[in-house]
């Protein structure tokens, strides 16, 4: 599988669990039994610690990208946002980890 494909992939599954996440949250307001509660109040945290981080790697992957398409230099981060499709936020939070924090959470 090409590097391609996978981001392909990961973007249809962070899709998935964007809406996944959405119901989750949706079933936690309206659904009052006991059981339920507790699953998806345990489960939630996971679904969007896993959302976050799919996330991170496709803004990851489009900053590349964009640097490897219009050259290194001093971007500010509204100008990668543009450049990448990303909000800002998410492009401020990934070359957050990436250099304060040497890049380990995306390995």
């Amino acid at each position: 599988m090409d590097e391609e494909e996978r981001v392909r992939i990961l973007a249809k599954v962070t899709d998935q669990l964007d809406e996944l996440v959405a119901f989750a949250k949706t079933e936690l307001a309206l659904n009052d039994e006991p059981r339920a509660q507790d699953f998806l109040t345990e489960a939630l945290p996971e679904l969007e610690w896993m959302l976050d981080y799919g996330r991170d790697v496709l803004t990851l992957r489009a900053v590349l990208d964009a640097l490897r398409l219009h050259g290194p230099g001093l971007w500010i981060v509204d100008e990668l946002a543009a450049l990448t499709g990303r909000d800002p936020a998410s492009v401020e939070r990934v070359l957050r980890k990436l250099f304060d924090e040497g890049g380990g959470h995306f390995n």
